[in-house]
């Protein structure tokens, strides 16, 4: 519940940031003749868990399509393919992979307010298809996350920190993750 009342106060500063930069800045000359973009990108994932050892530094691929509402808000929607590898993973040299490596097929849904021209904050909430072998009794694979973001784009290039928390089954895996995107304007 904390963390749901913490994304919607997030949201809401976000619109508020957005409206204030309309209202400071004026019109800029951001994207001013594109409204689509898509942009494709690596992710790379460090795992936040206190006290867990399960998972190493993970790795991502990713695509998004962004809508411009209006010059400093854009609404996104993502897919992509991400894999966290455990600690005994084969990945990193163990004779048998006793926890499995984390895999997901994330469908995102988000925003992202610029505050100036290039900087932005974003957040997506999301499902994701999680790889059956990690928990074999259950009856549903799939995964619910939440996730804000800070960036950084210019026309071509899109920079991205984000922390991302998954929750699969009631388990709960944390990390941060930074993106390096190439955009495609039309």
């Amino acid at each position: 519940m904390k963390n749901t009342l913490r994304i919607l106060i997030l949201i809401a500063t976000v619109f508020s940031v957005s409206n204030v930069k309309a209202q400071l800045l004026g019109n800029n000359e951001r994207y001013s003749q594109f409204v689509n973009h898509i942009n494709v990108g690596v992710d790379g994932f460090l795992n936040m868990n206190p006290g867990s050892g399960t998972y190493n530094p993970g790795f991502g691929v990713s695509a998004k399509y962004q809508y411009d509402v209006t010059q400093n808000l854009g609404v996104t929607f993502g897919v992509g393919y991400s894999v966290i590898t455990a600690n005994n993973s084969k990945v990193f040299g163990s004779a048998a992979s006793l926890t499995p490596d984390l895999k997901l097929i994330p469908l995102r849904l988000g925003a992202k307010a610029y505050f100036l021209p290039e900087f932005y904050l974003g957040g997506e909430v999301g499902v994701a298809y999680a790889d059956p072998y990690i928990d074999k009794e259950t009856r549903s694979h799939f995964s619910k996350f939440i996730a804000p973001s800070v960036g950084y784009e210019t026309n071509k290039l899109d920079f991205s920190f984000r922390y991302e928390n998954v929750n699969h089954q009631n388990d709960y895996v944390s990390f941060i993750a930074l993106r390096v995107a190439y955009n495609f304007n039309f």
